[in-house]
């Protein structure tokens, strides 16, 4: 004669996960679909200099390089933005506004933009990932091989997206001239770091001391409005 065991029937309590070493969280960091915190990439690349080796191979890996690393906290932020900026667009379900990011590479940044704004406002807002292939990036996430002027004119998009523009290359004309276009925003170095064109893109003009060749900034050429994110007035 068997006896039952009420212990048996207990549901059994869940187990703390297992804290990860550093090695095994940099190889969690490698799943497209994981976004983690500020703290997570904090406490995983831990240096007393500016940049350790272990940050450095992980970023520039050859077959899937990071430009901008994505973390929860940024991607909150951005998506509260982009959510508000399209109701103030006029975005509703019947005509949802179009934010198209170019140079997207894996498309990673507009993934999770959709998924934020999505959870906001339903409904309201298509992002658009597009690339114009001629870095061969591999894709994460789907990602429309097409170039950025094609890209403007196909979406019609009320906002732009660009995250780390390749150094001396500008768009930002194109985006101005573009009816469509109310704003567009940029990821990345502003104001003489590695992104984009000096004067076109941010407005800057730097002239050369003759001693020792510092760079200088000369502010009475440069244009009144000289910023990551831009309004199209």
């Amino acid at each position: 004669m068997s006896i039952d065991n009420p212990f048996d029937k207990l549901p059994i309590p869940p187990q703390p996960e297992r804290e990860l070493s550093h090695d095994e969280f940099r190889e969690k960091l490698r799943d497209p679909s994981y976004l983690p915190t500020h703290e997570d990439i904090s406490r995983t690349f831990k240096s007393e200099g500016l940049f350790s080796r272990e940050w450095h191979d992980f970023c520039f890996n050859e077959e899937s390089p990071i430009f901008e690393f994505l973390n929860e906290e940024h991607l909150s932020a951005f998506g509260e933005y982009l959510s508000q900026r399209a109701e103030a667009l006029g975005a509703s379900e019947d005509s949802p506004v179009t934010i198209l990011e170019v140079g997207a590479g894996n498309g990673r940044l507009s993934h999770f933009l959709q998924q934020k704004i999505e959870a906001k406002i339903p409904g309201k807002v298509k992002v658009i990932a597009t690339d114009s292939g001629e870095w061969s990036l591999k894709t994460s996430f789907p990602v429309e091989t097409i170039g950025h002027e094609e890209a403007i004119e196909k979406h019609k998009p009320k906002i732009v997206v660009f995250s780390w523009m390749p150094y001396g290359a500008d768009f930002t004309d194109d985006f101005r001239a573009a009816e469509s276009v109310d704003e567009y925003i940029l990821i990345g170095e502003t104001d003489g770091g590695c992104c984009g064109d000096e004067w076109r893109t941010w407005g800057q003009s730097y002239s050369f001391d003759e001693e020792g060749g510092e760079k200088k900034k000369l502010h009475h050429i440069s244009p009144t409005v000289s910023s990551a994110k831009i309004l199209k007035t």
